[in-house]
């Protein structure tokens, strides 16, 4: 088959979260499989074609619609990343596609990188789940209220899935949510666990971290509200009390949205372990690429992975790969990848004294740990390997071109390749709509609008003062029964043409591409 897999990330350019790490290990294990696989991925400098390893990665720059969506930036700016960023992966699809025309597309739900393909039907198309803005919004994580900027996004989402001729998730978890959510027949979401490669992720091998005679307690994930930080360092005073020869290893980036505004998590954490004497038993590493975190885990003795939610979070996988024991919660996905009393020890998401227990009691039994790390590792030989998942996605597939060829019912009627500037002037229209309403609702904006107009197009302002002065004039020195002047007349006609040029120029194009 040739394949094509749309991920705003990938790495190591655009992020090593689970959905880049997913998308990595899907595109290496199909191609190991003697597929043609491709991705379109966001770019974090110029764009660029590059090989990794076999796969094709093509980065892309954001899609940049004339006047660049000013007003609806300030109104929603999460759907204004979302539809220049879903533009720009389309563009550079339906080009490829153009060439030399691919049997399937894969994309995440999250944040409707699906919505072009989807309602045009260019292609059979699967939507793999992650965690939908909808839930974001039922659990507010990550600060996620029901506004509209988020009901939208949420809306896009639900369009493409919709409209997909496969959905697949990682868990029966985040599927059973996800049915109820759409109205969507749970039976026809398919479950396809994540897949890891475990020749890469192994027991065996170089450790990052220097040998100690302490126990080595381990967490790798961002440091945010939804990945469950809080309640681990929370518990660290009460663990080292029971059990005092051990360490805490927290890898991950900061961010900076910790309780009560816009504040570091990093500093917080810290100022909570400095206050309680126990700092000197914490290292806290920044984002380590994917290929060095396998020294990481073989540095562990425990990893931990304290989510408040997550579909299926890498971190578990990567850990039992590497033939350490889990803790986790029941938070998600994670309970149906580690098996309590067997792999690891699962407990109630945000509960430190849960996660206080578990931790002692497996830094107390050497045993017990050395039993769940092989039988973790065990696992993933059985369920998780990267080459297995790739032949279920390859099943998926085929019922998905299946279903493509069945029934062929766009919600866009047009030539797939009208999509995007059709869309660019349906965009600039609504930018449009609403900087109007702005300027019409606040004197404010006004005097934003007028200066940043005299900075930007000082000529079009210049226009604009003398055609007001030349108005004030006529009214004031000639009798309202005389014609328009010719010159106040066609310096309206400029100034109207002059403020319309950026639509004309999209709407040109979009009629001569019909």
């Amino acid at each position: 088959m040739r394949i094509c897999l749309i991920s705003r990330e990938y790495p190591p350019d655009t992020g090593w979260g689970g959905i880049a790490t997913f998308t990595r290990h899907l595109a290496h294990g199909l191609h190991e499989l003697g597929h043609e696989v491709h991705v379109v991925s966001l770019a974090e400098g110029p764009p660029k074609t590059v090989d990794d390893e076999g796969v094709r990665v093509h980065r892309v720059a954001p899609y940049v619609v004339p006047g660049d969506l000013g007003a609806v930036a300030m109104c929603m700016p999460y759907s204004r990343y979302v539809l220049k960023t879903s533009s720009a992966l389309w563009q550079k699809f339906i080009e490829l596609h153009q060439q030399n025309p691919f049997d399937i597309v894969d994309t995440p739900e999250l944040l409707a990188e699906g919505l072009y393909p989807a309602i045009t039907k260019a292609a059979p198309l699967v939507i793999r789940l992650y965690t939908p803005h909808s839930k974001f919004m039922a659990e507010q994580l990550h600060n996620v209220t029901a506004k509209f900027d988020h009901q939208f996004v949420a809306m896009l989402e639900r369009v493409a899935m919709l409209s997909a001729d496969a959905i697949t998730s990682p868990s029966e978890d985040l599927a059973d949510f996800v049915s109820e959510d759409l109205n969507f027949p749970r039976e026809q979401i398919q479950l396809i666990r994540n897949p890891i490669d475990p020749a890469a992720f192994t027991p065996e091998g170089p450790r990052a971290l220097e040998e100690t005679s302490n126990l080595r307690v381990l967490f790798v994930g961002r440091l945010e509200e939804r990945k469950g930080i809080t309640y681990l360092v929370q518990a660290i005073p009460g663990i080292l009390e029971a059990y005092p020869d051990c360490e805490f290893v927290i890898i991950g980036a900061d961010t900076i949205n910790a309780e009560g505004g816009q504040r570091s998590v990093l500093n917080e954490l810290r100022d909570f372990l400095a206050r309680r004497r126990v700092i000197g038993k914490v290292k806290f590493i920044s984002r380590i690429p994917l290929t060095e975190l396998p020294s990481y885990y073989r540095s562990a003795d425990i990893c931990v992975v304290p989510s408040v939610y997550d579909n299926s979070p890498y971190t578990c996988l990567e850990a039992m790969a590497c033939g350490r024991p889990v803790v986790g919660t029941s938070g998600g996905g994670t309970k149906e990848y580690v098996t309590h009393g067997e792999c690891g020890i699962i407990v109630p998401p945000r509960d430190s004294e849960a996660l206080q227990t578990a931790i002692v009691s497996l830094l107390k039994d050497n045993k017990a740990r050395a039993r769940m790390g092989q039988r973790a590792r065990e696992r993933v030989l059985e369920k998780f390997q990267r080459t297995h998942i790739a032949k279920e996605t390859l099943a998926l597939y085929e019922a998905a071109k299946r279903k493509f060829a069945a029934r062929q019912n766009p919600l866009y009627i047009k030539p797939a390749d009208q999509a995007l500037s059709d869309a660019a002037v349906f965009l600039y229209s609504f930018d449009k709509m609403l900087y109007e309403l702005l300027y019409q609702a606040s004197w404010r904006f006004r005097i934003k609008h007028w200066y940043g107009q005299a900075i930007t197009r000082p000529r079009l302002f210049g226009a604009r003062v003398v055609l007001r002065i030349a108005r004030a004039a006529s009214t004031t020195f000639l009798p309202s029964s005389t014609p328009t002047p010719a010159f106040i007349s066609w310096l309206e006609k400029e100034i109207a043409d002059k403020h319309e040029q950026p639509f004309a120029s999209i709407s040109n194009r979009s009629h001569e591409q019909q």
